[in-house]
């Protein structure tokens, strides 16, 4: 066996014309955080609509990850430096306090006349993509900009942590007027003009059938009685209608639901010292429901009503009334939002199941490598090998069934697993919350044409209980 060991970096086949994006953060490293959406997600959806219209442009793009796996700086700059690429675009979301918003695009101050140029030609487009505040062209030592050898440049898209008016990262959550494809068209027209190419088409794909908003402006929205119209910053889309308590008015929303199901319900109000306690809402859909809200606080977002069965078109509404509302003196009617829940979703109010843990032994292995994950009862949906430079190498099949099965791995191999059996001391009958914590193994037998180097083990698990997925990663060595 070797006493070293090496990073396995992908060769690329390279045209005339090519690019690496890097979605920014990722795996561990969250980077910016909103109210409904993360940076390291945000940017991935962005990478992805760019790396979609930049090869339709004929350009040959790579990715220095297209998975939610963990890169330090200097592996993104390694798998850019060692792929041949002719340009690097660094994708990205700010945040600073909630209240700033715009758009900015930087270069290193040292970096070649392509970098500014790269950088000049993204910016505009950028600021066509989503008309914020335009930031302008910076220079900054970011060591992605810095380390890499050829023209490069990092996008700050939006702040991502923006409320003061709506909330941003929602807007990428649910790729509000194609948000996110926006932007990663913005990126790739940039690159086309930079490039001397003919830049793609923009197109804007159907509306997401899984997410309706009905607004106050909107006339799906009516109203009982005398109400006003209300103009401070917070209201969803500009304005919001509010009213006095007197017992008697009332707002409906009613949408035009595209297929019956399971719908996640939110409203959007802002709120305030002199909102009232107990504001009457009911939703009437397949099986009506009613609660007491308060609007009393500060800002504005989505809160969460439930999950509600609807049939399809305008038979099922939200309403609010005034009639119980106390301790205030106004009452909010703005925006009502609905969420289809597919059978493979998961509503966002679900829980997060507890984190579970991975082995590998030998670590560094020779041959091959057994991993081991105390999945807590929650069901391994997959296991994924990847390299550094994100591509999956190896997919060993999930914990679901019983005794040992074969899964046929991409680079041609057979691994075995899983095979589940309890901890020891721990029963399966006997857990906390009921759950039956156990281990499940997993044997990966790489192809001898994997050459040595840092691998990345990634396990999701709880989708198929009803719970959000996690995603839990870890680094093992591989030597020949």
């Amino acid at each position: 066996m070797r006493a070293i060991f090496v990073i396995l970096l992908v060769a690329f086949s390279i045209s005339a014309v090519n690019v690496i994006l890097d979605p920014g953060h990722g795996g561990t490293d969250p980077g910016a955080t909103g109210p409904s959406y993360t940076e390291k997600q945000a940017v991935l959806d962005v990478a992805f609509f760019a790396k979609s219209y930049l090869e339709s442009a004929g350009v040959t793009v790579g990715m220095t990850r297209s998975t939610d796996i963990t890169l330090s700086l200097a592996d993104r700059t390694t798998i850019a430096n060692s792929g041949g690429w002719d340009r690097f675009m660094s994708i990205h979301e700010n945040a600073f306090n909630t209240a700033v918003q715009g758009t900015e695009t930087f270069c290193h101050p040292s970096g070649s006349s392509n970098s500014f140029d790269l950088r000049n030609k993204v910016q505009p487009e950028l600021i066509w993509a989503h008309g914020y505040n335009d930031r302008g062209t910076k220079t900054a030592d970011f060591y992605v900009l810095r380390n890499t050898t050829m023209p490069a440049i990092l996008g700050e898209g939006t702040f991502i942590d923006y409320t003061a008016e709506w909330d941003e990262s929602w807007r990428y959550l649910t790729n509000w007027n194609d948000h996110s494809g926006r932007q990663g068209f913005a990126y790739a027209k940039g690159f086309c003009i930079h490039a001397g190419i003919t830049p793609p088409t923009y197109g804007e794909p159907p509306p997401v059938s899984d997410s309706i908003i009905v607004d106050d402006a909107d006339p799906e929205f009516t109203i009982g009685g005398a109400w006003s119209i209300g103009s401070y910053a917070g209201g969803w889309e500009g304005g919001y209608h509010w009213c006095s308590p007197t017992g008697e008015k009332w707002a409906r929303w009613t949408p035009n639901l595209p297929e019956a199901g399971e719908y996640s319900v939110y409203m959007w109000w802002l709120a305030g010292a002199n909102r009232c306690d107990s504001v009457f809402i009911r939703i009437f859909g397949v099986n009506n429901d009613s609660m007491f809200v308060s609007q009393k606080g500060t800002g504005s977002e989505w809160h969460y009503l439930g999950n509600y069965d609807f049939h399809a078109g305008t038979s099922g509404y939200v309403s609010l009334g005034d009639r119980t509302a106390v301790n205030g003196t106004a009452v909010i009617a703005d925006a009502v939002l609905w969420i289809h829940n597919g059978p493979l979703d998961v509503a966002e109010n679900a829980p997060r199941p507890q984190a579970f843990n991975i082995s590998a032994y030998p670590n560094p292995f020779n041959g091959n490598c057994r991993l081991q994950i105390d999945d807590l009862g929650l069901g391994i949906e997959a296991i994924e090998i990847y390299d550094v430079s994100a591509r999956r190498v190896a997919c060993l099949g999930s914990s679901t069934g019983s005794g040992h099965r074969s899964a046929q791995q991409p680079d041609g191999t057979v691994g075995e697993g899983p095979r589940a059996f309890p901890l020891d001391g721990i029963s399966e009958n006997g857990s906390a919350q009921g759950r039956s914590p156990t281990t499940c193994e997993f044997l990966w037998t790489p192809n001898d044409d994997l050459p040595s180097g840092v691998y990345l083990v990634r396990a999701t698990a709880g989708g198929n209980k009803g719970l959000q997925p996690l995603v839990q990663t870890k680094r093992v060595v591989y030597l020949k």
